[in-house]
């Protein structure tokens, strides 16, 4: 694995509004914008569903879905509903769980839910920040929704 901060795709650094034309890769590969929500995979819970519809519309708002992408937003998805039930599980068992071996002693341990909670949580803010979600990554983006203009590309008559 190289060493060093992974590359960033153009359209993220026009939102966040450090895109220079003499640094940019002269044929970089640009996935075309999806206009609408497909339809989520069918491998999806009721919970993923749901965010998976959210996320979908806010990345449409901000033109940032892209076909090639909805693989690792299912994978967010399914990540985070997990998180949910681990959650819901975690509530149902409690967070200590006393345990009573044959000879009738009994001890107390951390439940186990709540390390699978904390490691589904753990995979949906690594899978997060590359869209943008969590607040860290969201301050590194300047972007407008859909429709709108930067006013000052716009005074500058800067390509997009």
């Amino acid at each position: 694995m190289p060493a060093g901060r992974p590359n960033k795709p153009t359209a993220l650094k026009k939102l966040e509004g450090t895109f220079r034309k003499d640094r940019a890769v002269i044929n970089e590969i640009m996935p075309a914008n999806l206009e609408y929500i497909p339809s989520p995979p069918k491998f999806l819970d009721k919970d993923a569903k749901k965010e998976w519809k959210s996320v979908c519309q806010e990345l449409i708002d901000l033109q940032m879905l892209h076909r090639v992408d909805l693989a690792l937003l299912a994978a967010y998805c399914s990540e985070i509903s997990n998180y949910i039930n681990a959650v819901r599980k975690l509530r149902e068992t409690g967070e200590v769980l006393t345990i009573t071996r044959d000879d009738g002693s009994a001890y107390s341990m951390p439940s186990p839910w709540n390390a699978i909670k904390n490691t589904y949580l753990k995979n949906a803010r690594e899978i997060a920040s590359q869209f943008g979600f969590t607040p860290s990554a969201r301050t590194k983006i300047n972007g407008s929704k859909k429709g709108e203009e930067d006013p000052f590309d716009t005074m500058l008559n800067l390509d997009r």
